[in-house]
């Protein structure tokens, strides 16, 4: 490219940085160089000074005038340019990349799309617990600080999570855990499973057929031993009467929705000192699926106000559905179209799995299987998760038909965090 085309977008303020710069140098060197010659033309010819005219200074000083004004308009526009891409380098970035905000706005605060999204996740997936409160607050173009509190039921605590979403992906999504987390179930090394709390794969996992023993002929075997069963059931009869214990139980064979309404309201709603946190619905072909999704019928949790969402889209997509109602409605019909809205929603919100549930084969696509599985079959329940005090919990293993019995957690009372 030649000097002269160059110099021509220079003249018409369409050069780069790089070509104003280029053009300023050889500038300098014409000044450099006009310098010298008119110096040594004053040396040789004294009077030349007198022979310009008025005129001719003039138009010396017009030239002058209108490379720095060429110049000054190229800087200006330069900058501009700058600024701008600056200021819509995250209005764009948020549209390319996944933006936690986007949609349904806060009310209070830490109740927004983000607030929803998680806290359907957690229901779904996270037996025992709830997310109160999420947060995304916009960092860099693409990125989001973000925080989530959820409730250990069984222990009545608090619990944060927080990390740094970067155009879509969580960062630091592979790292290894650290701390209290770091000694428990590290099954995929990431720091989001301080947000999943997935059940452990022995609680569900022979149901599923994804974990098993194998016998003394080394045929696998999916159903937990009566004698396990019956050692940690004995264990529970060891601890003082006023402890309580979470268990994680499976169920002969999978109940209907109306089989497990009457289930729930015989142990929950007529005894009392016994919760059940979390419903596992069968939702796939034995060994298809490693996940487990659920429900919580007992509608624990804080959700958005009636009105946040499309509702006509979610019917009963609110968990406080079930303690809202009276003791005439029907469990089961609201059970089902709660959960049905759950999967529903979650396959609607592909960016949000993408970044905070990349495990497993989790995916828009999965929630969809799971969707068409539940229409085609029914919602059956084939396991829980039980809280309560002891002997209520071994009341419950003996009571009912149960094939799997994994004791969570324990601890001396009701009061103990």
């Amino acid at each position: 490219m030649t000097f002269k085309e160059v110099f021509q977008r220079y003249k018409e303020g369409t050069a780069s940085l790089e070509e104003i710069k280029f053009v300023e140098e050889e500038l300098e060197k014409f000044e450099l160089l006009e310098e010298y010659t008119l110096a040594q033309i004053d040396d040789s010819c004294p009077g030349l000074q007198e022979l310009m005219t008025e005129s001719d200074e003039n138009e010396i000083r017009g030239i002058k005038k209108t490379v720095n004004r060429k110049l000054l308009k190229s800087i200006l526009i330069s900058f501009l340019a700058a600024a701008v891409l600056v200021l819509l380098s995250g209005p764009i970035c948020s549209h390319i990349f996944y933006n936690p905000n986007r949609g349904y706005q806060e009310t209070y605060g830490g109740d927004g799309q983000f607030f929803i999204d998680a806290a359907v996740f957690t229901e779904l997936h996270s037996p025992g617990y709830t997310t109160n409160w999420a947060k995304a607050v916009p960092g860099f173009p693409g990125s989001y600080h973000v925080e989530i509190r959820q409730s250990n039921l069984f222990h009545g605590r608090e619990e944060t999570f927080s990390g740094r979403i970067v155009r879509g992906k969580m960062a630091g999504s592979e790292a290894s855990l650290t701390g209290y987390y770091s000694n428990i179930l590290n099954r995929t090394g990431s720091v989001l499973e301080t947000y999943w709390h997935f059940p452990p794969i022995n609680a569900f996992g022979r149901k599923l057929e994804t974990f098993c023993t194998t016998d003394e002929a080394g045929n696998d075997v999916y159903r937990q031993p009566q004698e396990e069963i019956d050692s940690q059931l004995e264990q529970l009869e060891e601890l003082p009467s006023s402890s309580w214990a979470a268990a994680y139980i499976t169920f002969d064979a999978p109940m209907s929705l109306e089989a497990f309404s009457s289930l729930y309201r015989q142990w929950v709603a007529d005894q009392g000192n016994l919760d059940i946190t979390y419903a596992a619905v069968t939702c796939s072909e034995p060994g298809y699926n490693m996940n487990v999704a659920g429900f919580d019928p007992a509608g624990t949790g804080v959700f958005s106000e009636a009105g946040v969402y499309p509702e006509e889209t979610y019917p009963y997509l609110r968990p406080t559905t079930a303690r809202e109602l009276n003791d005439g409605e029907a469990l089961e019909e609201i059970w089902e179209q709660h959960f049905t809205s759950m999967l529903q929603y979650m396959s609607d919100r592909p960016q949000f799995l993408t970044a905070m549930a990349d495990v497993n084969g989790i995916s828009q696509e999965y929630y969809e299987e799971l969707a068409s599985y539940v229409k085609d079959h029914g919602i059956q329940v084939f396991g829980v998760m039980i809280q309560g005090n002891v002997s209520q919990v071994i009341s419950f293993a003996e009571q009912e038909k149960v094939d799997g019995v994994y004791v969570e957690d324990a601890k001396l009372s009701a009061l103990s965090r």
